[in-house]
């Protein structure tokens, strides 16, 4: 019987590992309604309650504020919050906790030094168990595939190719 041959372990491919672009960390939401009376925003009350409450309790923590669109929010009282979260949160958004992780994401994948793939073929990893998984996806695809020789997706024993470009 003849030698056994790991042919996986002499693929010519780099991994990237999509939970790696997770920025860890404690994600909560902040309910600007909370802030208004009665769905109202009264200038001189919201500025108070602003002022007021206690921020910290999102020290070190990843925040999306929530805005019921039903709501009329005048622009300058979202810098106001925005003001008030950035004396302590680790980074915060005006949206839902989607926008908050494409948002983490994006800041994660901006790293990601393109040049090191630069006609190499790539494999993406799947069967990560980070939230919204399909944006990671996207958008390694889409910054990638100026880059890459070719980009499967899966684990180098069993890849599912994306596309392969001609060298000239």
């Amino acid at each position: 019987m003849g030698e056994i041959i790991n042919k996986v372990k002499g693929l010519d491919v780099m991994t990237i590992d999509v939970k790696d672009f997770y920025a860890v960390g404690e994600r909560v939401q902040i309910d600007l309604s909370d802030f208004l009376e009665d769905g109202i925003l009264m200038e001189k009350k919201f500025r108070e309650k602003l002022k007021n409450y206690n921020w910290a309790i999102y020290n070190n923590k990843y925040v999306n504020i929530n805005v019921d669109n039903k709501l009329i929010i005048p622009s300058w009282a979202f810098l106001l919050v925005s003001y008030y979260l950035s004396q302590f949160s680790k980074d915060h958004v005006i949206g839902n906790s989607r926008s908050l992780e494409e948002k983490l994401y994006n800041i994660s994948l901006d790293q990601l030094k393109l040049t090191d793939f630069k006609n190499k073929k790539v494999i993406v990893k799947g069967c990560s168990n980070i939230p919204h998984i399909e944006y990671v996806y996207n958008e390694l695809t889409r910054r990638l595939s100026k880059t890459v020789l070719s980009l499967m997706y899966g684990e180098p024993c069993s890849r599912v190719p994306i596309f392969k470009k001609r060298l000239n």
